[in-house]
């Protein structure tokens, strides 16, 4: 069964600050030198530092005196993270990590430290079920492959890791969406028209809607011809220790076969895969608060 849906703290409160900028209260931000440019990059980093899991909101005044800068100079520095997607403003204007800084957060952690640990789990999956596995991240509109093992009937197939699709018309990319809060996900595709990859593809939001709506309610999600003609998929998330999708896998299959096969033989597998791979990446969060 799928995980309930529930308030999860943010991913990128595991960003960990780090020193302040130096005590420099000047108003230029865009002095237009080397060293004014460098500075300007120091400073909007270290307020993007500020915010952890004791600190997942601030206010202005709040940044400028963790900053030690004016209360000007912060807030004209929080404005133009705003505008770049990198703070969000809340209703009690307050300021928070945008998606932007979500998805730096999440690659940082999980783009190398993930597949690694999730390799042994994939390769007893391609075992199992004989066809090609995948793992992805979440990138923007897009999900970006981190781990790729294949079967020989896909060989021909031309994604590699790295590789970039559109989340709306992925296995993959449904199963991370489904599980992420409601005004995310409208981020996430609000202002982009669904591309049609196939005839297919869902093009339709209040379609894609309904779709990821039974993703959550069975637990996985399935991709019918929907990137590829004659590839199907079948996939489902991997949360972290906060129950948040970090990550999804699926297993891609270009043989002939039957919904009952699809839905009884390889769903099952894909959920208790992704649900082992969760598992583990909690207990090694747990295993890290407590050293």
């Amino acid at each position: 069964m799928p995980r309930a849906e529930c308030d999860r703290p943010p991913l990128w409160a595991t960003i960990v600050p780090v020193a302040r900028t130096s005590n420099d209260n000047s108003p230029g931000d865009a002095g237009g030198g080397k060293k004014d440019g460098i500075q300007s990059v120091s400073r909007a980093l270290a307020i993007l530092e500020l915010f952890n899991e004791r600190r997942p909101e601030l206010t202005t005044s709040e940044i400028a005196s963790l900053t030690e800068l004016n209360r000007a100079t912060a807030y004209r520095f929080c404005q133009t993270l705003l505008n770049l997607g990198y703070l969000e403003e809340t209703q009690s204007r307050t300021f928070r990590p945008g998606l932007k800084a979500i998805s730096l957060a999440r690659a940082a952690l999980s783009s190398r430290e993930l597949p690694e640990m999730a390799r042994p789990y994939l390769q007893r999956l391609r075992e199992s079920t004989g066809e090609t596995v995948n793992m992805a991240l979440l990138s923007g509109a897009e999900v970006v492959y981190v781990a790729r093992l294949l079967n020989d009937d896909l060989l021909a197939l031309r994604l590699f890791v790295g590789s970039r699709l559109p989340v709306h018309a992925t296995s993959l990319g449904r199963a991370i969406l489904a599980f992420l809060p409601r005004e995310e996900v409208e981020q996430i595709l609000g202002g982009r028209e669904l591309e049609a990859v196939t005839q297919y593809t869902i093009t339709d939001f209040g379609k894609l809607a309904q779709e990821l709506d039974r993703v959550r309610s069975r637990g996985y999600s399935l991709n019918d011809e929907e990137m590829v003609l004659g590839i199907r998929g079948v996939g489902a998330p991997v949360f972290d220790a906060s129950d948040r999708p970090i990550a999804a896998i699926n297993v891609s299959i270009a043989r002939p076969l039957d919904k009952t096969e699809l839905r009884d033989v390889i769903a099952p597998q894909v959920v208790e895969t992704a649900r082992a791979i969760s598992t583990l990446v909690t207990e090694l969060a747990i295993d890290s608060d407590h050293r």
